[in-house]
C-alpha cells in the first residue's frame, strides 16, 4: 500500500522573481506527526529545510539545500528511544515531465541523479523532502551498547518432544496415562 505524502509543500515557479530564490520550510506539529506516521518514526522534534532554487533553460529548475531533523526512533534491540539528528545536503533538478520522458537516453546513467518531475508549474519540494527523510533514516536504530545477546539452545534434551514429556502429568500406575 502506498502512503500519501504528508508534506504538501510546493514552490510555485510563477512566483520566482530572482535568478536564485531562497525558501525556508519548517514543519508544524501536525506535519511532524503525519511525517512520523509516514516514515514510522516514533517522534520528530524538528524538521526544517532551507532550499535555493535556480531557474535553468527549458522550464527546468535546480534545487539545492539542507534538511535538518531531530528525531526519536525505536531501538530494534529493546524498543527503547533512540534519539538521532539528520543533517542532509541535497541537489536535484526538477524538469517538466515531457522532458524527462523524452530525454533520449536509452540507458540510465548511474553517475548522475535523474531529474524529478515538476507538478504543473510547481516544484513538489514536500514530496522530495519526505523521500529524502525516509531514505536517510537509520534502518536498524539502536543505542550505544545495545547488542543482540543470542544464546545457543540447550542440546541436553536432544529428543524433540523432551520438554513435553517432562511436562506430562505423572500417574501412579506406571501406565501410559
Amino acid at each position: 500500500m502506498l502512503k500519501t505524502q504528508p508534506l504538501p509543500w510546493a514552490i510555485d515557479t510563477h512566483t520566482l522573481t530572482r535568478a536564485v530564490e531562497t525558501v525556508a520550510f519548517e514543519a508544524d506539529a501536525a506535519e511532524r506527526a503525519a511525517l512520523g506516521a509516514y516514515a514510522e518514526v516514533r517522534e520528530i522534534k524538528k524538521f526544517e529545510a532551507g532550499v535555493q532554487v535556480i531557474g535553468l533553460s527549458g522550464g527546468r529548475y535546480r534545487v539545492s539545500g539542507r534538511l535538518e531533523a531531530d528525531i526519536v526512533q525505536a531501538s530494534v534491540v529493546d524498543l527503547a528511544d533512540v534519539p538521532a539528528t539528520l543533517d542532509e545536503r541535497f541537489q536535484v533538478e526538477f524538469w517538466p515531465p515531457e522532458l524527462i520522458e523524452g530525454n533520449g537516453e536509452d540507458e540510465p546513467s548511474f553517475e548522475a541523479e535523474p531529474p524529478e518531475a515538476l507538478s504543473g508549474a510547481k516544484i513538489p519540494i514536500g514530496a522530495f523532502l519526505c523521500e529524502l527523510f525516509s531514505v536517510s533514516l537509520e534502518p536498524y536504530p539502536r543505542n550505544e551498547g545495545d547488542s543482540f545477546a543470542w544464546q545457543a539452545p540447550d542440546e541436553s534434551n536432544a529428543h524433540p518432544f523432551a520438554e513435553l514429556i517432562r511436562l506430562r502429568p505423572k500417574t501412579g500406575d506406571g501406565g501410559d496415562g
